[in-house]
């Protein structure tokens, strides 16, 4: 009795090690096998580029494995070929479709370059160049560009660099409180003294980045005060000061 159970945990092991076995067998003989194969390719969230425009960005084919699809080089292939494309999620729907859903970028600024103007979306990125200027975009002031490649961040002069993180993180957070449409321009020439136009009638003075959000969030209700006591009245709104206290100087 005592010889049978002490056999008993070594018979449970071979199990568990021949279970195992089969199950990577049988993994293996899916994966390459006719089942689980890509038999279609479904895009969701594109409206700037067509869905065989994704699907052919993606470098994926009907036919491919499904399970040794990589989604991470699927969502590389489709954000450097597509620069309207800001993000590419990619899934697998069993047994045969790979669904690709894309969040496209916007336009919400433009930055003068050798004779071109950059489009860019709120992360800075570079969607296009344009001949003419678009007015309706926020005019990017102050920074010196030196190489451009669409899809990217334009590549700015030695020193320049923290200049371009200021203005990725305003257009962020512009778009996020959904003014960019009321801002006609961003001047960061001076990183310690960074302003815009609103409204068409007032120069906003940040200063520096810090408590942007706040800074931001707070704009519309304090122009509604300014308002009341100055209707209609150009003029600068200096949020500088550390003690939040917002200062206009009509002129």
């Amino acid at each position: 009795m005592a010889g049978g159970n002490n056999r008993l945990p070594g018979k449970i092991s071979a199990a568990y090690i021949a279970v195992g076995v089969a199950l990577v067998t049988l993994m293996t003989l899916i994966g390459t096998s006719a089942f689980l194969r890509v038999v279609e390719i479904r895009v969701e969230g594109a409206s700037t580029y067509s869905a065989r425009e994704v699907t052919e960005a993606s470098g994926v084919s009907k036919g491919d494995s499904l399970m040794r699809v990589s989604k991470q080089r699927v969502s590389g292939n489709i954000l450097r070929a597509l620069p309207f494309i800001k993000e590419a999620h990619i899934s697998r729907k069993l047994p045969d479709i790979l669904l690709i859903e894309v969040t496209e970028s916007t336009a919400i600024a433009s930055i003068y370059f050798a004779g071109d103007n950059l489009i860019l979306d709120s992360a800075g990125r570079v969607l296009m160049r344009m001949d003419e200027n678009p007015g309706d975009l926020i005019e990017i002031r102050g920074i010196e560009i030196s190489d451009v490649r669409e899809g990217e961040p334009p590549r700015v002069e030695l020193g320049a660099e923290t200049k371009l993180q200021y203005i990725q993180d305003i257009l962020a957070a512009m778009e996020r409180e959904e003014m960019e449409k009321d801002v006609s321009y961003l001047d960061v020439s001076n990183i310690s003294n960074i302003h815009f136009g609103y409204l068409d009638r007032y120069r906003v003075i940040l200063g520096g980045v810090r408590d942007l959000k706040h800074k931001l969030g707070r704009l519309p209700s304090d122009v509604v005060k300014i308002e009341l006591r100055y209707p209609n009245t150009p003029g600068d709104i200096n949020m500088t000061d550390p003690s939040g206290d917002v200062k206009f100087k009509p002129g």
